[in-house]
């Protein structure tokens, strides 16, 4: 699951320590699945009855040291508490390891917002819409930990801020990607005109072209990387995986990732064999200082102006 470092312009723990949280988060999600899955396999022991008595203990033991770590990792990291996963022995018995995998899933996920959108001394209000994003759950949870997610940051460039769509930060590469959303089998005429053209069936509808915001994203980390002297290869990326894309265009430096090569893309992106480099780290924590962060401080600020 991919580090989502920066949501929109919400407060993010990560700002504050970029260093620490990607482990530590990876140890709590290694630690938290492991003890989730030993205690449903336990519960599928005893229902078979074996060792029913001895089974029983341990799954108490067990029960107690997976909150009580959940417990000891919630205190340590915010000053409320929150609630681990809560499954109940009763539903938990009877699921199976897949549907359990959901479970821990859909529970991370909401980890993932709240990291993303509180420090240890404050949180935002996240809007719920963020709770339902269908693309920052697919990023956010089919995507490896060896990549730092920006999802629709605001950037602060010039005094003025400045809105993208996503960035994907490997050990190797910067990725910026806009989403193409089209109609199920639609074909998407690809120009290099501001207006491209959905064909459905025997109708057709223009929609803005997604290079245009590709443009802003590539026409602002450009200038940061070069201002720092810091070389990382910057991918643009239109992405369209329900929809065809028909390229027309000459020499492009933007790739196509439709329905076509969606599958493949995404294989792609979960195999990188690296770990997070320092380079990465570099280039993240660089890219994070130019990000807007929405804090009763700037309110107050925008407020005296």
């Amino acid at each position: 699951m991919a580090h989502l470092i920066k949501l929109e312009d919400y407060i993010s723990r990560y700002q504050f320590d970029l260093n620490r949280y990607p482990s530590q988060y990876t140890r709590m999600k290694k630690e938290r699945w492991y003890y989730l899955k030993s205690e449903w396999e336990q519960l599928q022991y005893d229902t078979l009855g074996i060792n029913e008595k001895k089974i029983n203990e341990f799954m108490v033991e067990e029960s107690k040291s997976f909150f009580k770590r959940l417990r000891k990792w919630t205190k340590g990291n915010r000053q409320e508490s929150e609630e681990p996963l809560d499954v109940g022995e009763n539903r938990l018995v009877k699921m199976t390891l897949e549907q359990v995998r959901e479970e821990f899933l859909k529970e991370l996920f909401q980890s993932q917002l709240r990291w993303a959108s509180s420090s240890l001394l404050e949180e935002s209000i996240l809007d719920p819409q963020y709770k339902r994003d269908k693309w920052l759950k697919f990023f956010a949870q089919q995507i490896p930990d060896n990549y730092f997610l920006l999802y629709k940051p605001v950037f602060f460039i010039k005094k003025a801020p400045i809105e993208l769509d996503i960035i994907l930060i490997s050990p190797t590469e910067i990725y910026c990607i806009t989403i193409l959303d089209g109609q199920e089998h639609s074909v998407f005429e690809a120009s290099s005109d501001r207006f491209w053209t959905e064909f459905i069936d025997e109708t057709r509808k223009k929609k803005i072209s997604p290079l245009v915001s590709l443009s802003r994203m590539s026409g602002v980390l450009k200038p940061i990387l070069q201002e720092a002297d810091l070389v990382y290869p910057l991918r643009k990326i239109v992405l369209s995986p329900t929809s065809i894309i028909d390229n027309k265009m000459q020499g492009t430096n933007v790739e196509f990732i439709d329905k076509r090569t969606f599958s493949t893309w995404t294989d792609k992106l979960k195999k990188h064999p690296s770990p997070i480099k320092n380079q990465q780290l570099k280039i993240t924590s660089l890219l994070l200082n130019y990000c807007h962060t929405y804090t009763r401080e700037s309110e107050d600020e925008e407020s005296s102006e």
